[in-house]
């Protein structure tokens, strides 16, 4: 074991380091882009390492590569005696995009290492024990098994449909609940110092970057591998009372959605999630939650409705189909594409580099900005290669990308109202490019039609072929819908980006 963790800290302090470097290597990025773009060299920013490398010699990985021996010797002495305690974690507060804040707690790389190895244990040994509907963080299973498994009940039946969502999850845990379930007589298969372990991580200490400190005495640290297991124990009990009733489940961490038959089923369920509240502490986000409801295209005598969202799908009496928040992000991250390739330089410098627009290519720009929204569409595959795989000319598996996710759905009108507004957005930019380059010394610039920019044909160098044809989000969905029915899960990125939506 003490070997174990010493190729752990060594491999954990490279991973922080290669994330620095990436940072470093995006700010060089943007600094030789920038002069591309403008004529200008970019203002150096001082060059500093993370400011969190400093809060304690364990958190730099560089005194952790160097001591990784000494380091890993005294964690495995505390772990046998019994008195093993994580250092003070660093408090971060993040803003969530439905509003207000999280805390996010990062451990030291021996306590991230301890952790890491620990939740694997636990999570292998106990894989069995968890309920079969808890899809969260679990081996083999991912966020569209969960999708697949609801879409199943999807039927012309009546149906009782119940969503709930708790109200600060991992913050509010009672540690005395945790106790009782990760106990020696809990339903799951601990050992006395993976026990001890759990305790000491939920009840850590923190300090905040205003320099304020504390204890955590309630819920568990967001950050930190030991949370996973224990965020799937906690609600171990609600699997368990669930699924000796009459429906199904689903259950994403603190989001899930339970079918229904009828309404006494829907009751009984309730009284479990309200019960599981009382026990754990975890209070129910009434917001978010949207109780008992019928689902049916018509309405009825009690609430109805006739869709509802889990998962980043949209689920309807007809099938599955992706949900307006999931477009919603999809149109930000193009946008913000978009944005930064056409018009953030010319308005933040009211300059451009003339070697950058020209007769052939047009305007280098528009090239980048495509390539990338390709890279963003097709998941890092070209035109070509998408295209011959439809054409059966090619064969593709593991597809990701913007759209890959969805590949449940089956009808392809949100994808094809995607690339009406992708053609739009950038039809529009190019003209405010057009009209901020006429300002800074660029008399005329051509406009681009629609027409041409779906095509392509407004690029014309013959000595630098390149692909400048618009991407879709059509033919991304149906390439994955075609790996999706050829393979299965295995034909697409279950991981994709398109829980993060």
């Amino acid at each position: 074991m003490q070997l174990l963790i010493e190729r752990e800290i060594e491999a954990e302090a490279r991973k922080r380091i290669a994330k620095y470097s990436r940072d470093r290597y995006y700010i060089s990025k943007y600094r030789a882009a920038f002069k591309k773009r403008t004529g200008k060299k970019a203002k150096i920013a001082p060059k500093h390492t993370p400011l969190s490398w400093d809060f304690h010699p364990h958190f730099d990985p560089r005194y952790c590569i160097n001591h990784a021996k000494f380091l890993a010797k005294g964690i495995w002495a505390s772990l046998q005696a019994g008195i093993y305690k994580p250092l003070k974690s660093q408090r971060l507060e993040i803003e969530k995009a439905s509003g207000g804040t999280r805390h996010i707690d990062t451990f030291s790389v021996p306590d991230a290492v301890v952790a890491k190895i620990f939740m694997n244990n636990l999570r292998q040994r106990n894989a069995k024990i968890f309920s079969d509907s808890s899809y969260a963080y679990q081996l083999n299973k991912t966020t569209l098994d969960a999708v697949i498994r609801l879409k199943s009940t999807i039927t012309t039946e009546t149906m009782f449909i119940s969503q709930y969502d708790f109200s600060k999850y991992f913050d509010s845990i009672k540690h005395d609940y945790i106790e009782e379930i990760i106990g020696k007589s809990g339903p799951f298969l601990t050992t006395k110092m993976e026990r001890q372990i759990l305790l000491a991580t939920i009840k850590h200490e923190y300090e905040d970057r205003s320099g304020n400190s504390g204890v955590r005495n309630r819920g568990i640290p967001q950050g930190n591998s030991l949370s996973l297991f224990l965020a799937n124990a906690v609600a171990h009990s609600l699997d368990t009372e669930l699924s000796m009733l009459n429906g199904i489940f689903a259950r994403f961490a603190d989001d899930s959605v339970v079918v229904n038959r009828s309404y006494e089923d829907a009751l009984s369920c309730a009284d479990a999630y309200h019960r599981f509240s009382e026990r754990s502490g975890v209070s129910i986000n009434l917001e978010k939650s949207s109780g008992i409801r019928i689902f049916s295209d018509t309405p009825a005598e009690m609430a109805h409705i006739d869709e509802f969202n889990f998962l980043s799908y949209r689920f309807t009496r007809k099938g599955l189909d992706i949900s307006e928040r999931a477009i919603l992000n999809i149109k930000r991250r193009c946008a913000r594409i978009i944005y930064n390739h056409l018009l953030l330089h010319p308005k933040r410098t009211s300059s451009y580099s003339k070697k950058r627009i020209g007769r052939g290519f047009r305007d280098w720009e528009l090239v980048t900005c495509l390539n990338e929204l390709r890279a963003f569409i097709y998941g890092g595959k070209s035109q070509e290669m998408v295209d011959k795989y439809l054409n059966g000319d090619a064969n593709l598996k593991n597809l990701s990308g913007a759209v890959s996710y969805f590949s449940l759905v089956e009808s392809s009108a949100g994808f094809r109202a995607l690339d009406g507004w992708l053609v739009s957005a950038i039809y529009r930019a190019y003209r405010a490019r057009a009209a901020l380059l006429s300002k800074v010394g660029k008399k005329t610039v051509k406009s681009i039609s629609e027409a041409q920019l779906i095509s392509g044909s407004w690029y014309k160098l013959e000595a630098f072929p390149l692909e400048t044809q618009l991407p879709s989000f059509f033919t991304a969905w149906r390439a994955s819908r075609k790996s999706w029915l050829q393979h299965g899960l295995g034909g697409i990125n279950p991981q994709g980006m398109g829980y993060s939506y």
